[in-house]
């Protein structure tokens, strides 16, 4: 089965008959024993140059070329699959086909799928290859999987999924409510009573929470750096209102404590002027031509005391205002994440394989139920006691072993695993180290 759309089209813009016609006999020329039927698209006339209309319409009144119906779910490539999966044909084709990998996983089968590529000089060049699989692949699997099997996870996660995209839209088309900023809060009507005295089941409450908040950030994404610094400015804007009373409180109180200090010392002064007074006329009396030392202790004292400088005032100024940081990433897509939610819980020990090393520890893909993987994260702290300096000291590139998983990161999708630990004879725990390969 030739996908004649793809290989007509293929390093080009617009499809070409000629190049079509090359790739067929080409592929003839290899494979002599083989029975060829070229499948296009029923929009394929109408894309070509019209110079080669005519030969394609008599190819098509011979039978060389076949097209699918006009409307037809899936074009041609969903024409192409099923005639193949019939007849058990290959597939001639440089299309994955990711929309149709749940109806059809014999394109993973090897030998079912074949590339072919023009080389300049050298001519058409086919090769068996396997299709690639992405998260278009990824929907389609799930989807597949909940209609076989409801109660998988993937199955599970995408009907939680369906139904917060339907709460969300009920929730946007109620009136918001009015909110009421008294305090204390007095809710307006009261809770509803549990009838029948069932008691609910237990609910994992990390698991619970993380589900919601992957939820959450699929259906509304975190706001712009803009909108950040928006919020960060009316928070500091009514920080500042809250406490400029009590700012002023403290003034007041300073003042009136600044003044009550004064009147003390001018009443020290005053008493202070008066017993000098009385031992200046007694030392007058004793001694009328001579200026005793207590007549020049009493005219110092005559003089007015010095007034105390006030303090300078203290100036409120707001500080400088701090950049808040955007939200981090995300590592993995929301779907993934939720459907790893749902299979693994905390604490469960899994199979995953080191990617790559970072400075301050490595990653790790998990491989899903549905096919794909989730990027997962292990730091030094979690490799041993004591931690290694280096990642690659307890872990080797490709390397597939077992981890536990220690903890979820919602906001940013990604899981934090750790090494399996083993007691040693000090009675400290430490992460088994790989095993040397043998010389």
């Amino acid at each position: 089965m030739v996908d004649g759309s793809n290989l007509a089209t293929e390093g080009r813009t617009l499809p070409s008959l000629q190049q079509l016609d090359e790739a067929v006999r080409a592929y003839s020329e290899e494979d002599p024993g083989s029975q060829i039927t070229v499948v296009v698209d029923a929009s394929f006339e109408h894309r070509i140059d019209e110079s080669e209309r005519e030969t394609l319409r008599e190819a098509m009144l011979n039978g060389e070329v076949v097209s699918p119906p006009a409307g037809a779910i899936g074009r041609g490539d969903a024409f192409v699959l099923r005639i193949a999966e019939r007849t058990g044909a290959v597939v001639l084709s440089n299309d994955s086909f990711q929309e149709f990998h749940g109806q059809h996983p014999w394109l993973f089968d090897n030998g079912r799928l074949v590339g072919g590529k023009p080389v300049p000089g050298v001519g058409w060049i086919f090769t068996p290859r396997l299709p690639i699989r992405g998260p278009k692949s990824r929907a389609a699997t799930a989807e597949t999987r909940s209609k076989v099997d409801p109660e998988s996870a993937p199955a599970k996660a995408a009907e939680l999924a369906r139904a917060a995209k339907k709460a969300a839209k009920r929730s946007v088309k109620k009136a918001v409510p009015v909110v009421h900023t008294s305090w204390p809060l007095v809710p307006s009507t009261p809770p509803p009573s549990r009838s029948g005295g069932r008691v609910p089941a237990p609910v994992d409450p990390e698991l619970s929470s993380a589900i919601s908040e992957a939820v959450a950030e699929a259906l509304d994404p975190p706001q712009p750096e803009r909108a950040v610094k928006k919020s960060t400015a009316r928070r500091a804007a009514a920080t500042e209102k809250d406490t400029t009373p009590k700012k002023s409180a403290a003034k007041k109180s300073a003042a009136k404590k600044g003044a009550t200090k004064k009147a003390a010392a001018k009443k020290t002064a005053s008493a202070k002027k008066a017993a000098s007074t009385k031992k200046a006329a007694s030392a007058k009396k004793d001694a009328p031509t001579k200026k005793s030392a207590p007549e020049m202790k009493t005219a110092s004292a005559k003089k007015s005391p010095a007034k105390k400088s006030a303090p300078p005032p203290v100036l409120d100024l707001p500080g400088p205002k701090r950049r808040s940081a955007p939200p981090p990433p995300a590592v993995n897509e929301p779907l993934s994440f939720i459907t790893f939610v749902a299979t693994y819980p905390v604490g469960t020990t899994i199979e995953g394989e080191v990617v790559s090393f970072t400075s301050h520890g490595a990653m790790v893909d998990v491989a899903l139920p549905d096919g794909g993987s989730l990027h997962c994260y292990i730091p030094l702290s979690a490799m041993g006691y004591p931690p290694p300096t280096k990642a690659r000291q307890m872990l080797k590139k490709g390397e597939v072993r077992r981890f536990v998983l220690s903890s979820l990161d919602p906001p940013r999708r990604v899981a934090e695993l750790s090494l399996p630990l083993t007691p040693t004879k000090k009675g400290r725990r430490t992460a088994k180290k790989p095993s040397k390969a043998s010389p």
